[in-house]
């Protein structure tokens, strides 16, 4: 039997009302593109609640697999992604309703052979309010900055966002997937995506791709708010510490960071310094992983990979 063209892989936990208010809209998308065959994979990462029985009385098309123990979202995306047998593969966030046209134009960038996966633009649950789609990143005084393009910019983005992309299936094992490394979320899609484009493999952005996205509905029943900011911050550290391997880059690095935890010590602001402290404790496992860049055949400089990405917009670097 012909393997499906592409395979949804949505991460749940705990999430049965989750997957009731948004698959209707993820099957009806399927449903919408005519020019491909889907398979859509929920993987439950070992709920306590009832969302396999959700799954199994109300999307009995929808194929139902568990995780052997609670591997947290990167490690759940990757056990998924085995399991597919698909060429293109698209991991999804269990709280993503999208547009019945989406898939059909996310799908249509992989026409074009170097597309190593593409994001759409997202919406929040009310379906006006704009929460994000093209990124962009520079560096100014030794740190790393997100910013967003126009929402209309088509050119590259920095990252494909982890809430729902297509990615190559190949390409994506070939990277290892993401990297527990920022367990317990995020960064893991600007790490992936990042070390794709330094192999000259493109991240697409298509606008018309239109996904509503809740939030942080389910990362915030694990971790506290402002556990969250700490996370997001360590994670930033570890980024930098594994994958920007450009001597000046780097230098800048090692100089500015002291400075401005120096700065924020006397300012009595610690969130800087519980993030350092954090990122610290996985410094060895960043160090492996930037061995491993080091050794790869890369074939942009973190220079000509951010120039790439911001070729519309040049924000100051240093």
């Amino acid at each position: 039997m012909k393997n499906n063209d592409i395979t949804l892989i949505i991460t749940n936990w705990n999430g049965a009302d989750l997957l009731k208010e948004c698959l209707p809209s993820v099957l009806k998308a399927v449903a919408f593109d005519k020019a491909r065959t889907y398979e859509v994979l929920v993987i439950d990462d070992c709920s306590s609640d009832n969302s396999l029985d959700v799954l199994a009385n109300q999307f009995p098309t929808v194929r139902r697999e568990r995780t052997p123990k609670n591997l947290g979202f990167q490690g759940a995306n990757n056990y998924a992604v085995g399991l597919a047998d698909s060429p293109i593969v698209m991991p999804m966030n269990n709280d993503v309703k999208l547009h019945e046209e989406a898939l059909f134009h996310l799908a249509n960038k992989f026409e074009e052979k170097e597309t190593f996966a593409v994001s759409g633009k997202f919406f929040s649950f009310d379906e006006s309010t704009f929460l994000y789609g093209n990124r962009g990143g520079y560096f100014k005084d030794g740190h790393f900055f997100l910013y967003e393009k126009d929402a209309e910019d088509d050119s590259q983005t920095l990252f494909a966002c982890g809430a729902g992309f297509m990615v190559n299936r190949q390409q994506y094992l070939q990277l290892g997937g993401f990297d527990s490394l920022y367990h317990p979320l995020y960064y893991e899609e600007i790490d992936l995506s990042y070390r794709a484009l330094k192999r000259g493999w493109a991240i697409a952005y298509e606008p018309k791709a239109i996904a509503y996205h809740k939030v942080q509905a389910t990362i915030t029943q694990q971790e506290k708010r402002k556990q969250i900011g700490y996370i997001s911050g360590r994670n930033n550290y570890l980024f930098l510490w594994k994958n920007i391997l450009d001597r000046r880059l780097t230098t800048s690095i090692l100089i500015h960071t002291p400075l401005y935890l120096l700065r924020d010590l006397l300012k009595l602001k610690f969130r800087f310094w519980v993030c350092f402290w954090m990122a610290l404790k996985r410094l060895p496992l960043a160090l492996k992983g930037r061995e491993l860049e080091q050794k790869a055949n890369l074939v942009l400089t973190d220079r000509q990979a951010l120039a790439l990405i911001n070729a519309k917009k040049n924000p100051s670097q240093s």
